[in-house]
């Protein structure tokens, strides 16, 4: 092969090719079967992301109604009475979805219920209970006999909160299994196919159709199907027979709980059979013909070939693999002459050069939106947007590092005052000279972010409560000494009241650390403004709710 011409080679390589069209045939078939088989993975995937979504929204509208259900049952928590008749009303309303609904204590006991019950009855047990007293968020529970109807359910939690944000109790819902057979019965299955809905523990929870073989309420029998079901989120597989595949699989993962594993699967299969019964019935038609008669091909080749046609090639390809690595600076450098393959790599370049200018403004579009989105458009500083979410990432790092972070909360005082007097623009004057103040008062590692209206925080890292309560007055005496005109009149005296709180010391988390500090602010403000605060190491009772941002 070696001492071969290319005029040589490529003449072996046709009458390699022109060999009897019985293996080109088979080759054929089993690209045809290969496609069959892919074509049946896409449709089987797309039919399961639908069936997951359906599922999911059926689940997102069961928080949803907890969520708006959430504060009446605080309210009602201590009214038992009360609690039973609005629980009532809302299964009334949701007879066709929900089969029960109810409240348990933080320890577990029931406490109110929209079904009537006696006695003592616990969901301490439960998984969604516990999953939701522990991360203090809505959780889907597992198949499940209901202790008070005796029927098949999947129960989701969701937090009930106090006044102060803490849990109180874990409302619960109790979801009926027909709804979910209803979802997978309306799904548009292949011939054969079928479509089942599991539970984390691979409990049958939906099935369409129904077999004897697979029965609600149990596991699913084939031990290497439910294997292979629960090895990712999503996936695709075919379950093997001794002789032959039997079906093919495909599963799809539905919501994510808040232990961050997936409670619940939707799982697709189809016989294989069913999938290449047209290949087969066209392979056999081919072999039949092919047995007939043999064909045999010969081309010529040209002189030239190598450095016509391959050198091109080999360029186009070694440009077209820089490319996708992200290289779009690269070029095919080609002659840009009038033969195809010239013409090709003039398109190629100036395809790379688009790229590469699109690329460049993408860049710059987004650097931009996330500008736009994470700063304050009047003031310059950080919104509270990007202020929820730094400061938990923060506050983790802190903690693995043992140091404290330091919040101060900042108000002007009479600051409507000045919007009064002189205008709105002249406020905003205000606020943009103490936002310049405040940027050339910090360290690189200092974060000063709006928190709203007239009211800025600052975020001090590595800061204890003496280094804050300095840092703090050191501010406040700065805006003593601001001086400001607007249109030539001078705006007055300014003074701010500021409020400071200390992580870990005064509070566990964002949210409580800057509850901290806007309850030491209020403190400022009511001693008398124009004054630094610290919270207190007894977190205090009032204070406004910190606004959280959707």
């Amino acid at each position: 092969m070696k001492n071969l011409s290319t005029r040589s080679r490529l003449i072996l390589l046709v009458v390699v090719s022109a060999l009897p069209a019985l293996g080109l045939t088979a080759y054929s078939a089993f690209e045809e079967r290969s496609v069959a088989r892919n074509n049946a993975r896409a449709d089987l995937v797309r039919l399961t992301k639908l069936a997951a979504r359906e599922q999911e929204q059926i689940i997102e509208g069961v928080r949803q109604s907890m969520l708006a259900s959430a504060q009446v049952l605080a309210l009602l928590k201590g009214d038992r009475a009360g609690c039973n008749r609005y629980l009532a009303g809302l299964l009334a309303q949701n007879s066709n979805r929900y089969h029960t609904m109810g409240v348990y204590d933080v320890d577990g006991e029931l406490v109110c219920s929209a079904v009537p019950w006696k006695g003592r009855i616990s969901g301490a047990d439960r998984g969604y209970f516990r999953r939701t007293k522990e991360t203090g968020a809505f959780a889907i529970g597992e198949y499940q006999t209901g202790r008070l109807t005796g029927r098949e359910a999947v129960n989701f939690g969701f937090p009930v909160r106090d006044a102060a944000g803490k849990i109180a109790a874990v409302a619960f819902i109790g979801f009926d299994l027909d709804s979910f057979n209803r979802v997978a019965a309306t799904t548009p299955l292949p011939k054969d196919g079928n479509i089942t809905v599991l539970d984390r523990n691979g409990v049958v929870i939906g099935r369409h159709p129904e077999t004897a073989a697979v029965r609600t309420g149990e596991k699913l029998p084939n031990a290497r199907v439910l294997e292979a079901t629960f090895s990712a989120r999503s996936g695709v597989f075919e379950r093997e027979r001794v002789d032959r595949a039997d079906r093919l699989f495909v599963y799809e993962g539905v919501a994510r709980d808040t232990d961050g594993s997936t409670p619940i699967r939707v799982l697709v299969s189809l016989p294989l059979d069913l999938i290449f019964a047209e290949a087969n019935r066209t392979l056999a038609r081919t072999l039949a013909g092919i047995a007939a008669a043999t064909l045999l091909l010969l081309l010529g080749a040209w002189f030239g070939t190598e450095f016509f046609v391959y050198r091109n090639i080999r360029t186009l390809v070694e440009t077209a693999r820089r490319v996708r690595a992200g290289d779009f600076s690269v070029r095919t450098r080609m002659r840009y002459e009038n033969d195809e393959f010239n013409q090709v790599g003039r398109a190629f370049d100036e395809m790379a050069e688009t790229l590469q200018q699109r690329e460049q403004e993408l860049k710059k579009v987004m650097h931009d939106l996330k500008e736009q989105a994470i700063t304050d458009s009047l003031t310059g500083l950080y919104n509270l947007r990007y202020l929820r979410e730094l400061l938990p990432r923060e506050l983790a790092r802190a903690q693995r590092n043992r140091s404290p972070v330091a919040a101060i909360m900042i108000d002007i005082d009479y600051f409507k005052r000045i919007n009064d007097t002189f205008g709105h623009d002249a406020g905003n004057l205000v606020l943009r000279e103490l936002s310049a103040l405040l940027k050339g008062s910090l360290r690189a590692s200092d974060i000063a972010c709006r928190y709203g209206g007239e009211e800025f925080t600052l975020i001090l890292p590595d800061v204890p409560l003496e280094g804050a309560l300095q840092k703090a007055e050191a501010i406040r005496l700065a805006v003593k000494g601001l001086a400001l005109d607007y249109n030539g009149e001078p705006l007055g005296a300014f003074s701010a009241s500021l409020g400071v709180a200390i992580f870990p010391q005064h509070a566990g988390d964002a949210n409580a650390l800057l509850v901290r500090a806007d309850e030491a602010l209020y403190r400022a403000k009511g001693a008398g403004r124009d004054r630094v605060v610290a919270s207190e190491v007894v977190p205090a009772q009032r204070g406004r709710l910190v606004p959280q941002v959707p």
